[in-house]
């Protein structure tokens, strides 16, 4: 027996709150559930170290709470947040937010016209369910790595 329930949320910590939501919200058309600031001294306490607050951003594609993307803009963070460059190919250790879609052929020019980082292009896989399977890779303003997933005919 399972000692947790279903995932209810995949929080990303963003450097640019505004810009992921031009990922999210605006192409891949999440809707906007919940936006909060987190003052002191919840966010301090909550994060581990001392900020000035939390920007929570929390999207989601249905009226469900299970699924849903949050975004965590840090403010004030002190000592800085680490900053490495995004990764450009997949890495281990690596977590990537796999993304059910019906729409991946109309994504996929927004995708590229946007500048979004693309590591594979839609792939037809073999796997042992009855419907056609169509993959891409990709990478979200802050270096996340995103599996669209596409079910159905091409």
């Amino acid at each position: 027996m399972a000692l947790i329930a279903p995932v209810s949320r995949t929080t990303i910590f963003t450097r640019d709150a505004e810009r992921a939501l031009g990922f999210y919200r605006d192409l891949l058309g999440l809707e906007v559930w919940i936006d909060n600031v987190i003052p002191n001294p919840g966010a301090s306490d909550i994060l581990g170290q001392h900020c000035d607050s939390m920007r929570i951003i929390i999207l989601r594609a249905a009226d469900t709470a299970i699924g849903n993307i949050g975004l965590a803009e840090v403010h004030g963070a002190n000592p800085p947040l680490e900053n490495p460059p995004p990764a450009t190919k997949v890495r281990f250790g690596e977590s990537c937010l796999v993304i059910r879609t019906d729409h991946l052929k109309a994504l996929l020019p927004k995708l590229e016209a946007a500048g979004v980082h693309i590591i594979s292009p839609p792939t037809k896989l073999v796997l042992p369910v009855p419907e056609d399977v169509w993959e891409m890779f990709l990478r979200d303003p802050d270096g996340t790595m995103i599996n669209l997933s596409h079910h159905g005919a091409w």
